[in-house]
């Protein structure tokens, strides 16, 4: 399986790499830039090189950068949604620098609009940045359907990607966010219900990463905090079940738990390995 962590690129982008490959990563999870903030800093060109020529041999497969969190890209505001595909364009410029695979995308908060409305101008948003980056491909996020949030339910996320091709706009999933949506994926039964509902709506090429997470509050709670594999309410069975579903052996699995990646991270790797 693919196995990997989000990881820091506070001390550039060739020591992420060799960070990954410490902890027996075989694909990784990174921003570009400083996620809570709009300005971004100096960006590692000589780091981004390195990982592009170097990482695939390695067998770091895939590397995926996260959008930053305050963007929006179906924002009915202006001014917040010109200032979001500036941020993004940027950021998959990073990405497709360091020759990343995949950029995953929150789809962001309606804000009042409906919800074909912020679907209209996240498709408008992806196909702005489909035309200008080529050599990379686009995952949206399933989220936790908490207020306006858009992307918490399979037909809306279909909605969403159904008019691109699926090689360049696809699915990331987060057991976190599932569960949060009211998914029961505590047991292998829930795991197969869960997936039978996703494929009806949605391909099963699209489907190119899952973020791994426990989650702190209970089912259908529409609250997004994560946890460590197994502490939450999803629990080790949960977990146990998802990595043997014969139908996600080879999706990426990319852990966002809290806590350092030398830690925390590679506990809760050796826990999914065990499983």
């Amino acid at each position: 399986m693919r196995l990997g962590i989000h990881l820091s690129i506070g001390q550039g982008l060739k020591r992420t790499m060799e960070e990954a490959l410490d902890l027996d990563c075989n694909c990784v999870q990174i921003f570009s830039k400083n996620p809570r903030g709009w300005n971004a800093g100096k960006f590692d060109q000589g780091g981004a090189d390195f990982v592009r020529e170097n990482r695939k041999e390695r067998g770091i497969d895939p590397w995926v950068v996260h959008a930053t969190y305050l963007v929006n890209p179906c924002s009915p505001d202006e001014d917040l949604y010109s200032r979001s595909l500036s941020s993004l364009e940027l950021e998959v410029g990073r990405a497709e620098a360091m020759g990343a695979d995949f950029f995953v995308i929150h789809p962001g908060n309606t804000k009042g609009s409906s919800s074909q409305e912020a679907i209209n101008r996240l498709q408008k948003s992806l196909d702005f940045l489909l035309g200008k980056f080529h050599a990379i491909s686009f995952l949206v996020e399933g989220m936790a359907g908490r207020g306006s949030e858009l992307g918490g339910d399979f037909l809306e996320l279909s909605k969403i990607v159904s008019p691109f091709a699926p090689e360049k706009v696809g699915i990331c999933l987060d057991t976190c966010h599932l569960f949060a949506a009211g998914f029961d994926i505590r047991t292998e039964e829930g795991w197969r219900s869960t997936l039978d509902k996703f494929f009806a709506h949605i391909d099963h090429q699209r489907l190119g990463l899952i973020h791994v997470n426990d989650s702190v509050y209970p089912l259908g709670a529409k609250k997004d905090r994560h946890t460590h594999l197994g502490k939450g309410e999803i629990g080790v069975e949960g977990f146990r079940a998802m990595v043997n579903r014969p139908e996600l052996r080879n999706i990426p699995l990319i852990l966002e738990t809290p806590g350092e990646a030398r830690k925390e991270g590679q506990n809760n790797l050796e826990f999914l390995r065990n499983l």
